[in-house]
């Protein structure tokens, strides 16, 4: 279907006293003045002068209004196109005073294509028209459709001239809160960039929706490694965008930070991603950067013991240059190291033949971690707690994405280990929302005070 572009507006009613008075001259934005009676005429006026590509005028029109102005309207309007030597339809749409926008919504989207634009002509109508054609503009954006002008035809009494007002900035300050919205909810600047387009743009602005833009990205294709790098990059762009030059922007951010408080941390954007229903992400984070965050960050729960060098975890499988040992059935990937320290690699060995990988942390936990490279600086009891939820999630992030055959052997030690913990019991069926309150659950416990 061919681009159209369509003018829609709420027809004045009209004083009949006026019917003798002369038109009066109309400045407009762009261009020479023009010449109306009544609410209407200036601003159709002038959109069609500058838009000669305007193909239909839709009118909504009140019964008061079709008795009073809409003869009026149309013949001046198309007096005005004949000197122009354009034709355009002028289509009256017939409706109440109290007739609800879901009832000409509906009206509205069958006439606007989806390659269409549309401007707007906001003076006329009842009380609250210009809410409706705001409505209407909102709605025809998920249909595709631009708003790509929007004008106001100011009049004041006693006045010899009156004035056009072009009032597309106020429509698209929408467009920022839709996407600062967009941001929060889901960390998608398309939005965002797509209202800036064209505009004078602070340096800080760009630098945050870059800085939100590969986060996102690395979130939606589950990159976790990239995420620790890239907090810190968000975190420095979100100070620095409150010295922005967009006072709007300035004032939306707060809301923004508080999804995240004063610094993003690895929980505060887990917790993000399953109050988002990204819940595969949100999976996909707790199982690969919680053991990282809480060696690397959370000094009041773990800490490597004084005067005792730590585990060279370059002995052990999987080994990567961050520093970490991801083994495959540990918690905080130093599970070896716990018990390798305190018995032996002979009798880890021994024990790992015996009872299966996952149970080893574990079963040997209170005793294991006194003799231990590692110290905790919470209670055994909490630690246990973490360890356990992360276990838990774990098992149902393996769940969830139907884990090999080799992995779901040691997926059923693990769940009969759980099981014997009551609540974290594995279900035979899971649902996103019991997915998302174990995963709130872990982020809860860890966040305690000693």
């Amino acid at each position: 279907m061919a681009k159209e572009k369509k003018i829609i507006l709420f027809l004045s009613r009209f004083n009949l006293n006026n019917r003798n008075n002369p038109p009066q001259p109309y400045d407009c934005p762009e261009g020479e003045a023009v010449y109306g009676l009544q609410t209407n005429e200036a601003p159709v006026q002038y959109l069609l002068r500058e838009n000669p590509d305007v193909s239909e005028i839709l009118c909504l029109v009140t019964r008061d209004a079709k008795d009073t102005a809409w003869e009026l309207f149309k013949n001046t309007i198309r007096s005005f196109l004949a000197d122009l030597k354009r034709e355009v339809t002028i289509t009256s749409i017939s409706l109440e005073n109290d007739t609800p926008i879901q009832e000409i919504l509906p009206v509205i989207l069958e006439r606007i294509g989806d390659a269409d634009e549309i401007l707007l002509d906001v003076t006329g109508g009842f009380r609250n028209a210009m809410m409706y054609l705001m409505l209407i503009s909102r709605a025809l954006t998920y249909k595709g459709v631009n708003t790509a002008c929007a004008v106001y035809s100011n009049y004041q009494q006693g006045r010899e001239r009156q004035n056009v007002e072009d009032v597309t900035e106020m429509l698209q300050v929408f467009d920022l809160i839709d996407g600062m919205q967009n941001l929060t909810s889901f960390g998608n600047v398309r939005a965002l960039r797509s209202y800036y387009e064209g505009r004078p743009l602070d340096d800080r602005i760009t630098a945050l929706l870059d800085a939100v833009d590969k986060l996102w990205q690395s979130i939606t294709l589950c990159r976790s490694n990239l995420v620790p790098g890239q907090i810190t990059a968000f975190n420095q762009a979100l100070r620095d965008a409150k010295e922005c030059n967009d006072p709007l922007l300035k004032a939306l951010l707060p809301a923004f930070r508080n999804k995240f408080g004063e610094e993003m941390t690895i929980p505060s954007l887990i917790q993000w991603c399953a109050e988002s229903d990204m819940i595969q992400q949100a999976l996909t984070l707790y199982r690969e950067r919680i053991p990282a965050y809480i060696m690397n960050e959370r000094t009041d729960i773990l800490a490597v013991k004084p005067k005792t060098p730590p585990i060279n975890m370059k002995n052990y499988p999987n080994y990567d240059t961050e520093g970490e040992a991801r083994f495959y059935t540990q918690f905080l990937n130093i599970g070896h190291g716990w018990y390798a320290g305190a018995y032996g690699k002979d009798a880890y060995k021994a024990a790992k033949e015996k009872e299966g990988d996952y149970l080893i942390t574990l079963k040997n936990f209170e005793k294991a971690l006194p003799q231990s490279n590692f110290k905790a600086l919470c209670s055994v009891e909490q630690l246990r707690t973490i360890t356990m939820d992360y276990l838990y999630i774990r098992a149902l992030r393996n769940m969830v994405n139907h884990a090999s055959d080799e992995a779901q052997e040691n997926q059923q030690a693990l769940n009969k280990y759980l099981a014997e913990e009551g609540h974290y019991k594995i279900p035979d069926e899971t649902n996103a929302e019991d997915v998302k309150y174990a995963i709130l659950t872990g982020l809860k416990h860890l966040d305690f005070q000693q």
